[in-house]
């Protein structure tokens, strides 16, 4: 079960063989993606988009004047594809696999610069997780796999800085990617935070040197998260998007983060649009989610030093990376009153998986044989599970391209009701995408 490779121990062709297999398997798993069309804003974002058209869209991407965020890579990256394809759907899908299939390889790369067990299963489980696929076959969520990409670029070289010689070109490499990485989507402004507790899980007696190291990261998030913030009121206006009291939202907030996770460990029932959140005033039984995470995160914290110092992480991790869409600030994504989504945990999941598979590679590594060949055969059943139930998700991304105007006018029509209709046609999942009910979830 253990994966992980040594310089004196794999030849270059075994590496090759190893990255081959999971880019393999993700573009195995993709395959029904690429004839999928444009869905949902894909036409604000894309096709209709006259920003994408001439080279005075792309100086207007940059200076944000006429969009609705501030995600001038991602909108540089889809001013190229728009010349490179036009309103051929299946470029735009290529480019997110591939860059799904190298944010897989990357994830290996990471975990095992972090000398992580079972970091080469990481990776692929990374790859074929059912929850991934609304991130890569929905053309606009070229942001995630974008902002992922560079996100652990930047991980990569932060780590790498604290063990080369050229320790500052490296650190300066994880700025520059960083930075690339906020301007394809703010989300990863959790990023300083994620640096920082992987400082204190390191504990070489330097955590003052990390915090300081850090520092011109936290000064890049609270900067674009201001930016983002502001494109997000310029853009909603006077529009009313309900996010609840700060006790509902603390709530909320506590039971989306076990929701999450519940789909990194169980991705069944998943839904292009899921039904509404309460906003209204909590429950008393609606606080035991979050009393239950608070007490999870002090248990661990208390044994810290017994075993468990890398559970934290792992959790921690999860939390902080969800922070920015749990519902704390207005945002955009909240206007359906679903306070989750697929493509919102993307960034989040990979720590709760490298801690799976770092537990189970260390514990096959001790057992005999016997319980060794038992556990490789449960991976690879549930390795093929997963994938069969990815392989059948891209379908639901395969409806013709929805009008804008008639989305806007049915969502003025039947108001919230339109986006029930939606998550039950997509919870059934027995109404071919293309029927004429169409739904917006943000993105």
């Amino acid at each position: 079960m253990q994966t992980d490779w040594k310089p004196d121990e794999r030849t270059a062709w075994q590496l090759v063989a190893q990255a081959a297999v999971i880019v393999g398997a993700v573009l195995l798993v993709y395959l029904p993606a690429c004839p999928a069309g444009f869905v949902w804003d894909d036409e604000q974002l894309i096709t209709a988009n006259p920003l994408l058209r001439t080279f005075s869209g792309l100086i207007e991407i940059w200076s944000g004047g006429r969009t609705a965020d501030y995600f001038p890579m991602t909108n540089t990256v889809f001013w190229i594809e728009r010349h490179l394809f036009g309103e051929n759907a299946t470029g735009y899908h290529a480019i997110n696999i591939l860059l799904h299939g190298a944010d897989a390889i990357l994830v290996w790369l990471v975990l095992h610069r972090l000398q992580i067990p079972g970091a080469w299963f990481a990776g692929l489980i990374f790859g074929i997780h059912p929850v991934h696929v609304e991130s890569v076959a929905w053309t606009s969520e070229l942001k995630n796999v974008l902002a992922m990409f560079f996100t652990l670029l930047s991980i990569f070289s932060f780590v790498g800085s604290n063990e080369q010689r050229q320790s500052h070109a490296a650190y300066l490499a994880s700025l520059f990617f960083f930075a690339l990485a906020l301007l394809s989507k703010t989300q990863t402004v959790f990023l300083p935070i994620a640096l920082l507790l992987y400082g204190w899980w390191r504990d070489r007696g330097s955590f003052r040197r990390e915090v300081i190291r850090t520092g011109p990261f936290f000064v890049m998030a609270a900067v674009f998260g201001l930016i983002t913030i502001w494109f997000q009121n310029r853009g909603i206006g006077e529009e009313e998007i309900v996010i609840g009291s700060f006790p509902r939202r603390l709530v909320n907030a506590g039971m989306a983060i076990w929701w999450y996770a519940g789909k990194v460990f169980l991705p069944t029932r998943l839904m292009a649009i899921y039904p509404r959140w309460r906003f209204d005033s909590p429950e008393f039984w609606e606080w035991l989610p979050l009393v239950g995470l608070v007490l999870l995160l002090g248990l661990l914290w208390l044994c810290r030093n017994r075993r468990t110092r890398g559970a934290f992480l792992a959790v921690a991790y999860f939390i902080v990376a969800l922070l920015p869409v749990i519902g704390f600030v207005r945002m955009a994504y909240l206007r359906s009153g679903a306070l989750v989504a697929d493509h919102l945990q993307y960034f989040a999941d990979v720590s709760l998986i490298a801690f799976v598979c770092s537990a189970v590679a260390m514990f096959a590594n001790r057992a005999r044989r016997e319980i060794r060949t038992a556990i490789a055969a449960i991976a690879i059943l549930l390795i093929a599970m997963m994938g069969a139930y990815a392989w059948q998700r891209p379908k639901f991304f395969t409806m013709k391209k929805c009008s804008g105007a008639i989305l806007s006018r049915k969502i003025r029509t039947h108001g919230r009701r339109g986006h029930d209709l939606g998550s039950i046609s997509f919870a059934r999942e027995s109404i071919p995408m293309r029927s004429n009910i169409c739904a917006v979830p943000s993105s």
